[in-house]
């Protein structure tokens, strides 16, 4: 789930163990919905109830050498394609039908770990359903070395055909365009749909994309606020040692500082999840850069006109997911409760605990941990169903195996936590929140009876 970083040198790390800190009393229970997925990513459902979701795949296996990139986050480990991604759809008694097979995914070999391919899927209030595609590389390289020309794009789906028609090429516009002015990486991860428009996170190039879905494609793009920390106030692993020089000789890409310890960092956002708030606007969750300083991932709200980026909270820990209950109390999803150095090593050594957790955030500004650990880990994206518990993509970037990928519900408990207050550093009181609970669940009924007399 490496969004962009730069080359490391820790595979002959041995990463201790960290305690991801004080345990709140759980106030939600985890079950396993669907299990043995592929890197399971975003996720959506149908009017009857079944669950559209992603499996970005577990690339291929190199193949010589051929169609392998050198990852841009995990020191230089290939990154090969292969078609082993896809679209299934989980019935409500847990049954899986593939949908949309055989589509490319990249990922690190031969681990499979950190796929990229399908990432997001979604539909609007009409019926019509649509399929993002993830890339986490150089876009240069994709028609040509991957080849792989249908990654990094948004595309419309016919699901009685299994055609996909492309609405906009993320690629492309980050090969030609650049955004952000640091190194060519393009990753759209996630996207939300309010009216006719697409809104797409790019945690690669570090944007946000408003695509018209009517065919006019990439209408504006804004970029994320980058975040300054000193590299003397970051935490580091610790490097093997008679390590002089761990980048080899390399330049630091554009964007990037040394540290004194050699690494070089970033300060790019990394947006991940997004969400239309209930006044409208959207929310926006944040990963951050290597080395994932804990306690530095922020929430935005975004002005789905101009998109405008405000600052609204602060103060968690990588996070892949953001949702909002019908009361319009904000859920924010953290991936792993402590830098993922820590845990996993790079090629997707487990040596430490890989476990995440659910904030709720109230209007009030008051924060709530829902869930820690107790299954939940290394989860992304962060929806509720229609039954009103929340579900996520848990080990969203580990291949099937003994600790595959899963979908889980998370069912809210009455008893919850104790509230503590929201940290002195959050800017703004969460006044994407505004809406009352009438309104909010005015809004919500609506839109399924849109799709159930359009589809």
């Amino acid at each position: 789930m490496k969004f962009k970083s730069f080359a490391l040198t820790f595979l002959t790390l041995c990463v201790a163990s960290v305690a991801a800190g004080t345990k709140a009393a759980q106030a939600a229970s985890l079950s396993v919905v669907a299990d043995q997925l592929n890197n399971p990513r975003n996720f959506d459902w149908d009017s009857q109830g079944n669950i559209y979701l992603t499996e970005s795949g577990s690339g291929g296996d190199g193949n010589g050498g051929v169609n392998c990139i050198p990852s841009p986050s995990a020191q230089y480990i290939p990154l090969c394609s292969g078609k082993t991604g896809s679209v299934v759809k989980i019935a409500p008694d847990g049954t899986k039908t593939p949908v949309l097979p055989n589509l490319t995914s990249v990922a690190l070999v031969p681990s499979g770990e950190q796929g990229a391919g399908a990432a997001d899927f979604k539909f609007d209030s009409k019926g019509n359903a649509y399929l993002l595609m993830g890339l986490a590389g150089d876009p240069n390289n994709r028609d040509t070395v991957l080849q792989a020309p249908d990654l990094g794009k948004l595309y419309k789906v016919d699901l009685n055909t299994g055609s996909l028609t492309p609405l906009a090429d993320f690629a492309a516009y980050e090969a030609a365009n650049n955004p952000d002015g640091t190194d060519l990486i393009n990753n759209p991860y996630g996207f939300t749909i309010k009216g006719d428009k697409a809104y797409v996170v790019d945690g690669g190039s570090n944007v946000i994309y408003r695509v018209g879905l009517d065919g006019t494609g990439i209408e504006q793009v804004a970029v994320f606020p980058q975040q300054s920390i000193p590299t003397n106030q970051l935490e580091f692993p610790t490097l093997p040692e008679g390590t002089v020089d761990p980048t080899g000789g390399a330049a630091p890409p554009p964007g990037f500082a040394i540290a004194e310890n050699g690494l070089p960092v970033s300060q790019q956002s990394i947006p991940t999840g997004i969400t239309v708030a209930p006044d409208g606007s959207l929310t926006v969750s944040e990963y951050t850069y290597f080395p994932y300083p804990e306690g530095k991932a922020r929430i935005y709200s975004v002005n789905p006109d101009d998109l405008s980026i405000q600052t609204i909270a602060d103060g968690f820990t990588q996070l892949t997911g953001v949702t909002y209950d019908a009361e319009g109390n904000l859920y924010a999803l953290q991936h792993i409760n402590q830098s993922e150095w820590k845990a996993i090593q790079q090629g997707g050594v487990i040596t430490g605990d890989i476990s995440g957790s659910i904030i709720k955030i109230g209007k009030d500004g008051s924060r709530e941990t829902i869930i820690s650990g107790d299954g939940l880990e290394a989860a992304s994206g962060l929806y509720f169903g229609p039954d009103g518990a929340l579900y996520t993509s848990n080990r969203a970037r580990l291949a099937p195996g003994e600790r595959g990928g899963q979908l889980v519900k998370i069912a809210l408990n009455s008893a919850g936590a104790a509230k503590v207050p929201e940290p002195g550093s959050v800017i703004a009181l969460l006044a994407t929140a505004a809406l009352g609970a009438k309104a909010m669940k005015r809004k919500r009924q609506q839109e399924l009876l849109d799709k159930v007399e359009t589809i």
